[in-house]
């Protein structure tokens, strides 16, 4: 395995299927490359990550593509290392762009994934073990059906009642 994702790529696929959007997060990409700055002070690190950051406030992919070449152009002679780690599978930290509106928004932007990803590991550690798959599963769905709620500025209250006619829908 390259970077330990491979297995989980795979997972998703078989899940999923194939045709799912695998967007990689640009703020660990970015923090990344900054870590394979060598031999640059402050100054110089903070204007690298500067041009870096910018690759990524194009307006299209192809744009994007011909900031990065710009920025490996410049940087390449002396950070080869982090050139390297940006360009390292790069289209997946673009594939936002096939996207139109909100979801654009929403993949550009992982932080609110990683957020919920920490919410749900917060919550699950309370549990401990569930006593079944399905017992799992409700459990994810329930804090899911909350997230949503919570970025669909609904009440609880409204989502629960919701949640309470999915569930006698699936397991009547």
């Amino acid at each position: 395995m390259r970077d330990g994702t491979e297995g989980l790529e795979q997972a998703l696929d078989y899940v999923y299927g194939s045709a799912l959007l695998q967007q990689r997060c640009i703020f660990h990409k970015l923090r990344n490359v900054s870590g394979k700055c060598v031999s640059l002070d402050r100054k110089e690190k903070k204007l690298m990550m500067e041009q870096a950051a910018v690759v990524y406030q194009a307006t299209s992919a192809p744009e994007a593509q011909a900031r990065l070449a710009a920025f490996a152009e410049h940087w390449r002679p002396t950070q080869p290392q982090a050139v390297a780690t940006f360009e390292h599978e790069f289209e997946q930290t673009i594939r936002y762009f096939s996207l139109d509106g909100i979801a654009r928004e929403v993949l550009r932007s992982t932080s609110r994934l990683v957020r919920s990803n920490r919410e749900l590991r917060r919550k699950f550690r309370q549990v401990g073990c569930f006593s079944s798959p399905r017992g799992a599963e409700v459990a994810v769905y329930i804090q899911v059906t909350r997230l949503n709620a919570q970025w669909a500025r609904t009440s609880w209250w409204e989502a629960s009642h919701f949640l309470a006619l999915d569930l006698l829908n699936i397991n009547p």
